[in-house]
């Protein structure tokens, strides 16, 4: 018997013959390769991270502190008596020298009293000396010379006193220096401790700041420093104090920068930075996007050992801009994991694929060209 097929009885057998047929041929090919962006695991069971052996490239390094320009020396003086403002010498703003008289007070009577206690002083001292005349001749005791030379000391403590009290009226400079205020005026009446004046100076002035903790260990009494004004201007000076112990609320360390100036002229409180030049150091130019922070909060990078262990090395930021960050700290070589950090823990084991190089013994090293400098902003 014949079976006539017509043409949709011939597409479907073509088509079921064409199934077979890829079916047979997908279970004898090999299983295609996956791509993994991920490190991957080796034969040897070990993670797969990318490695660079960085360079460090020799900088200068100074320790910049925000700061503001300080007097050497500022002194309050205060009234040392009660009495009325009679007269004012020198105004605010004045270069004033070392005893010069700024204003007077009220005199009143002491001068008349300064008199009075050179007299007695002088009775006494007659009476003293004819009691121990007396005494050397067996017509007085010495009960009467002792009398005598209480009543001479007590007459000497009165003109001290009432000299003490005439010089607090003549109010004179301390030191050499400027009138930075006045709180009183021609005809005020003062109590005693009652604010008068201040006086600044500034030959030498101070440039102070506060160090941050990590760095205040590198800076030391004595050591060279200058300070960028806010006014463009560049001075010279040494460090001359920095703190022993951290401000408890800030924890960083106040520190003072002495600059030289002969003229005495200042002004207190204008912004500066001070730069405290280091020793040479290595630097390290690196993604931002490698930075981390291990648990005590510091900053640093991932790397690995000579074992090939994973590891935090601790750095410093030393400088920033729009390409990348600079970093010091971590020696002349280091080796900093580039890709796969996020897949592996401290102290865990790891193969590294060097980017320079096949293996560690052969990687390549940078041109020892490393002459360029750099100061931290």
């Amino acid at each position: 018997m014949t079976i006539r097929l017509n043409q949709g009885h011939i597409a479907a057998l073509l088509l079921a013959c064409a199934l077979i047929v890829w079916m047979v041929a997908g279970s004898l090919t090999s299983d295609p390769e996956i791509s993994n962006s991920r490190p991957l695991v080796m034969d040897t069971g070990l993670q797969r991270v990318q490695v660079e052996r960085m360079q460090g490239e020799a900088v200068s390094r100074d320790i910049v502190v925000s700061a503001h320009t300080a007097p050497n020396r500022r002194v309050e003086v205060k009234a040392e008596i009660r009495a009325k403002v009679t007269a004012i010498h020198k105004q605010k703003g004045e270069a004033v020298q070392r005893g010069e008289l700024i204003l007077e007070l009220d005199a009143r009577d002491w001068p008349a009293r300064v008199k009075q206690a050179q007299a007695a002083l002088r009775q006494r001292r007659i009476e003293a000396d004819s009691a121990r005349r007396l005494a050397d001749k067996g017509l007085a005791n010495q009960a009467q010379v002792a009398q005598a030379d209480t009543a001479l000391a007590n007459a000497e403590a009165e003109l001290t006193n009432a000299r003490i009290q005439l010089a607090a009226t003549r109010i004179k400079a301390p030191f050499d220096g400027i009138i930075d205020q006045r709180f009183v005026e021609i005809g005020d009446f003062v109590k005693d401790s009652t604010p008068l004046l201040t006086v600044l100076d500034f030959s030498p002035y101070l440039i102070r700041g506060e160090a941050a903790e990590d760095e205040a260990g590198d800076i030391h009494i004595g050591d060279d420093a200058w300070a960028s004004l806010v006014n463009g201007e560049r001075v010279e000076g040494k460090v001359r104090y920095i703190a022993a112990e951290a401000n408890a609320s800030t924890r960083t360390f106040p520190i003072e920068v002495e600059i030289a100036n002969p003229s005495g002229k200042m002004t207190s409180g204008l912004t500066a930075d001070i730069h405290v030049p280091q020793p040479d150091t290595y630097a390290y130019f690196v993604s931002p996007a490698l930075l981390i922070l291990n648990d005590q909060g510091d900053l640093g990078l991932k790397g690995i050992n000579d074992k090939n262990q994973v590891v935090f090395l601790p750095a410093k930021l030393l400088k920033a801009d729009n390409t990348g960050i600079w970093l010091y700290g971590l020696g002349e070589e280091a080796d900093v994991i580039t890709v796969g950090g996020g897949f592996v823990k401290y102290g865990q084991t790891v193969e590294p694929v060097y980017t320079q190089a096949k293996n560690r013994d052969t990687a390549t090293t940078p041109p020892a060209d490393n002459s360029t400098a750099m100061t931290a902003e």
